[in-house]
């Protein structure tokens, strides 16, 4: 090792801790630095601004819940009956005038005074449409009679019914005001002005007797009274109508079971009748069978009264009786028909 003179050691001491000297050219070098820093900064911050952007719509998309597939539909409007006919006030318009009239059952024949009829109605709605209700100037209460071959149900969708005065009803009161309702026909029609509120009731039978026969009897106790009408009288067997009273000014009519009928009389070898409210029954039907025309042999069936119409109750009774010695089963047994 070879000992450095002391002016060459001074020398190196003095290159090694002499500061940098500013100068034009260092300068120059630090300001292009600075500028290829900023040119380089903004395009920098651009990109991952849309790389965050990106990145949170995709989580977006990704935690968003799917849409349901069901689509739920309103639902649609009841199809309402659009073939309905309200009851008529008595007293407004003009009809025919009446072949007979009756207070509270009984008979009588005499003219009527003008009555109203009449009605209008649309046709049944389309399932999914909104039904369009009737418009009516001057509509009336109307039924048809119910199937001969078996009792029906006319008391589906009736009106309700009005609290009865009395039970059972009182004398020819139908409506159960307490008070007695006018019954008159005019040709194969029964009309029937109710007390309660002067409203005309109209039911068309295949056929009606003249002059009217009929009679109110409150058959099933429940304060509403039934019509009885006379519709024939044909070699000695008379026919009849029952007409029920299922709500407020309406009124229908009801048949009897298959197999049975409301009639009354004998006829050679056959005879037949009908009773009404004989303690728990509603009605009794007796139909007798005879070989000399005097002995017969009777079987009475029970038949119960409801809004639904007529029903058998429990099973049939036999008897005998020898005409004409005995009561005879083979009459009209309800009220003044008696």
């Amino acid at each position: 090792m070879s000992t450095l003179e002391p002016n060459e050691l001074t020398r190196l001491l003095s290159e090694a801790v002499d500061p940098i000297r500013p100068s034009a050219d260092a300068y120059r070098q630090i300001r292009a630095g600075i500028d290829r820093r900023r040119r380089w900064r903004l395009p920098a911050f651009t990109l991952g601004g849309m790389v965050m952007a990106a990145l949170i719509a995709l989580a977006v998309v990704a935690i968003r819940p799917s849409p349901s597939n069901q689509l739920v539909e309103p639902a649609v409007p009841p199809v309402v009956p659009s073939n309905y006919t309200g009851p008529t006030p008595a007293g407004t318009g003009s009809g025919p005038s009446g072949s007979g009239s009756t207070h509270g059952g009984g008979q009588s024949s005499g003219g009527r005074g003008p009555a109203a009829s009449g009605g209008a109605s649309t046709p049944p709605s389309s399932p999914g449409t909104r039904p369009t209700l009737p418009t009516t100037t001057s509509p009336t209460v109307s039924a048809s009679p119910s199937s001969p071959s078996s009792s029906t149900g006319p008391g589906v969708n009736s009106p309700p019914l009005p609290s009865p005065a009395a039970r059972p009803a009182g004398a020819g009161d139908i409506d159960g005001d307490g008070r007695s309702d006018d019954v008159s026909s005019d040709g194969a029609t029964v009309r029937v002005t109710f007390s309660r509120d002067a409203v005309v009731a109209r039911v068309t039978l295949p056929e009606i007797s003249v002059p009217l026969t009929s009679a109110v009897v409150d058959i099933d106790g429940d304060g509403f009274g039934e019509l009885l009408v006379q519709t024939s009288d044909s070699g000695g067997t008379k026919s009849y109508a029952l007409l029920h009273y299922i709500g407020l000014d309406t009124l229908v009519a009801v048949a009897p079971p298959t197999g049975f009928t409301l009639t009354s009389g004998t006829h050679t070898n056959t005879a037949s009748g009908f009773r009404c409210g004989d303690h728990d029954h509603d009605l009794e039907i007796s139909v007798g069978t005879s070989t000399d025309g005097n002995a017969f042999s009777v079987t009475t069936t029970a038949l119960t009264l409801s809004r639904d119409g007529l029903t058998v109750t429990g099973s049939p009774a036999t008897s005998t009786v020898r005409l004409p010695s005995d009561t005879s089963p083979f009459v009209p047994g309800c009220g003044s028909l008696s």
